[in-house]
């Protein structure tokens, strides 16, 4: 008898513990999800963000906006952890989810960047990274923007490093159809066309390298003087050669003025 009214009462406070489950609030989920994220518990609290928005009404405008901020940030923190982890396809569809619920927030962009960098994609990576770099502006976040702008600009020139030459054209090209002015990208991309012999395509990004650059630098005069003299333009090619000043390049550029017949 005793066994069955404890039996009883067991089920009684399971019932109401159930019910009472249910009846949580969509502020109660919420403020449960903060309280796990706070403590670093991303998994339990992206569950909690997304429970609070699926039972959310029109009332819960609010607390629907705190949710999917909050949310994006839990997502951002599970990617980092897949991606360092080294499963990227995982992180990817973990800042994706981080994305949708808050598009404004740019660092699940700079994730998918960093993962598709992880997984080789070169290309990919370079348009991720400015896509971060157009997000962090609109977030008034400059800094984070302009590192992850160099970011890109600076995959490029390691592709060319590395004599990846094709690489470095496509991952150039996908830069500058972005953002058309950047000098040093123009550069390496110039550099790479020269090394596959497309000598008009070079002396095009080595002429965009110096129209663009706020101060050319000697290395684009050089890089622009080399491909024209290549053509067979050398007036044009003299006319770049007599621009450098500085000593790294000074001597060999006297020298092609005087082989030229200038």
């Amino acid at each position: 008898m005793v066994r069955h009214i404890t039996l009883l009462l067991t089920i009684l406070f399971l019932t109401v513990q159930s019910g009472y489950a249910q009846e949580k609030t969509v502020a109660g989920l919420y403020n449960e999800g903060l309280t796990l994220l706070k403590a670093k518990d991303y998994q339990g609290g992206l569950e909690l963000m997304e429970q609070a928005l699926a039972k959310a009404g029109p009332d819960d405008e609010k607390v629907v906006g705190l949710a999917k901020k909050n949310g994006a940030v839990a997502a951002y923190n599970l990617g980092n952890a897949q991606r360092k982890a080294g499963s990227h396809d995982a992180a990817i569809d973990l800042y994706n989810k981080g994305i949708e619920l808050n598009p404004t927030n740019s660092s699940n962009y700079e994730g998918i960047a960093r993962s598709q960098e992880g997984k080789g994609l070169k290309v990919e990576a370079v348009k991720s990274y400015l896509a971060a770099a157009a997000k962090g502006e609109a977030e008034g976040k400059a800094k984070k923007a302009a590192s992850r702008q160099k970011k890109a600009e600076t995959m490029v020139g390691k592709l060319f490093v590395a004599k990846a030459y094709t690489d470095a054209i496509a991952a150039g090209e996908a830069f500058l159809s972005i953002k058309p002015t950047g000098a040093e990208v123009h550069y390496y991309v110039s550099r790479s066309y020269a090394e596959t012999g497309n000598t008009d395509k070079a002396v095009e990004h080595a002429n965009s390298a110096v129209s663009n650059a706020s101060a050319p630098t000697d290395k684009y005069f050089y890089a622009l003087a080399t491909q024209l003299e290549a053509q067979g333009n050398k007036a044009d090619a003299i006319g770049a050669y007599q621009k450098i000043t500085g000593e790294k390049y000074k001597k060999q550029a006297t020298y092609k003025i005087t082989e030229l017949g200038g």
